[in-house]
């Protein structure tokens, strides 16, 4: 009897504790609490990384340049395809080299909380004024085929550079939320004792707050701009299917 005794007291001492033999080995109970220190798929994903890096760079720089070099290229259509390629810069050359970093790495974090949330308003902005300047150059577009004229007087390269302020002002200010949840993670052993090399960058608000944030996102820079393009492109194309071809009102001529 006092046998069994022993046996469910030892038992019920591992459920209470089921760390207690990760305590000797910080690398093992870090792999437990935030997974391996280096990304499995490192390699393959670093070089297709530095694939998309590189023709990236190029490309987007060529539009760049382009854009600034000719007089003839600063058009208002073409500031929004610049914008899209600043972002596109700002996320290869700042944001893809962290990234590649934190699979190669992934604790500890070793720029401290300003690096932290510079990570996270770099993604966070440059994704939303991504999707507003694709928003707003199909809204340029639906204008240009619904109403031609009132395209030709108000399409300014003045109005498209205020509009593109608006537009990096909005990304910016709802980067913020997102932004002010994270920070730097430290971890502690059951026992209280700090777990050296373990600061990690994640979000330290509680999780109802970090989902809500990105609900209302995901609806205010996803849902709601996809509904606005198809419809304005359904709305283009209605235009023109029901506009004759030139050769057809030459021949009722």
């Amino acid at each position: 009897m006092e046998k069994h005794e022993n046996v469910s007291w030892i038992y019920q001492q591992e459920l209470e504790d089921p760390f207690k033999k990760y305590l000797n080995n910080t690398d093992d109970y870090l792999a437990l609490l935030c997974g391996p220190r280096r990304s499995h798929l490192f390699l393959p994903v670093t070089v297709v990384y530095a694939l998309i890096f590189v023709v990236g760079v190029v490309g987007n720089l060529l539009v760049c340049l382009v854009i600034l070099r000719h007089q003839t290229m600063k058009t208002p259509t073409n500031y929004y395809l610049f914008s899209l390629a600043v972002s596109d810069l700002l996320v290869l050359l700042l944001g893809m080299p962290l990234e590649v970093y934190e699979m190669w790495r992934n604790y500890p974090f070793l720029f401290g909380p300003v690096g932290c949330y510079f990570k996270t308003a770099l993604f966070e902005t440059v994704c939303f004024a991504s999707i507003l300047s694709v928003t707003t150059v199909s809204v340029e577009r639906y204008v240009a085929v619904l109403h031609p004229f009132r395209a030709k007087l108000k399409s300014t390269r003045r109005r498209a550079l205020r509009i593109l302020g608006i537009v990096w002002g909005l990304s910016v200010l709802f980067s913020l939320p997102n932004t002010s949840i994270h920070g730097i993670k430290l971890h502690y052993f059951p026992n209280g004792s700090f777990i050296p090399g373990s600061a990690t960058c994640t979000v330290i608000k509680p999780m109802w707050i970090y989902n809500f944030i990105i609900q209302v996102t995901s609806f205010l820079f996803y849902i709601l701009p996809m509904t606005v393009i198809s419809v304005l492109y359904y709305l283009m194309g209605l235009k023109e299917t029901s506009t004759p071809h030139p050769a057809v009102l030459s021949l009722n001529v």
